[in-house]
């Protein structure tokens, strides 16, 4: 079995056998694939701090203050007026779920504004199209967000950018 030459063993012949000498089969799995699974995500925040004015610096990854949970801000920008974080999602698929953790994030730190960042795919614009209550809790545009956040400027309040 060590040596992979016990082709005929099966997970639940492994499991009898090891049952009868008074042991338990435990296991456990692995992903397989790439490495890094955050990929995308990083692709994003990174398309997202190309677009800053170089006087803005960023922090990823900030971690909330006194969170068991050990919650993070993706982003937070710094050496501006207020501290302005950056939850950034490419695959929105619950967005009650969304809005609940950035309410949460927002209230447990202390943050002046949040900018939701938003990868441009087609399933996301239609989602955000249709949530009324998050356009509310984020009424900048992304053109007006990008163009304040490109002049170094502090945005006039929460909003969503799509990339």
């Amino acid at each position: 079995m060590e040596n992979g030459s016990a082709t005929w063993l099966t997970v639940i012949h492994a499991s009898e056998l090891l049952s009868a000498v008074g042991l338990d089969l435990w296991a456990k799995t692995y992903p397989a694939g790439p490495p890094l699974r955050d990929a995308a995500h990083l692709r994003l925040l990174a398309d997202f701090e190309a677009r800053l004015h170089p006087s803005i610096k960023c922090q990823r990854e900030w971690p909330i203050p006194n969170d068991r949970d050990r919650r993070a801000i993706d982003l937070l920008l710094t050496k501006l007026p207020m501290r302005i974080g950056v939850e950034a999602e490419t695959v929105i698929n619950d967005l009650q779920a969304l809005q609940r953790d950035i309410n949460l994030k927002q209230r447990d730190t202390e943050l002046n504004g949040v900018i939701l960042l938003v990868r441009g795919s087609r399933r996301n614009r239609e989602l955000l199209r249709a949530a009324d209550a998050l356009r509310r809790d984020f009424p900048i545009p992304t053109r007006s967000l990008l163009a304040s956040l490109a002049h170094g400027h502090v945005p006039s309040g929460n909003g969503i950018v799509i990339l």
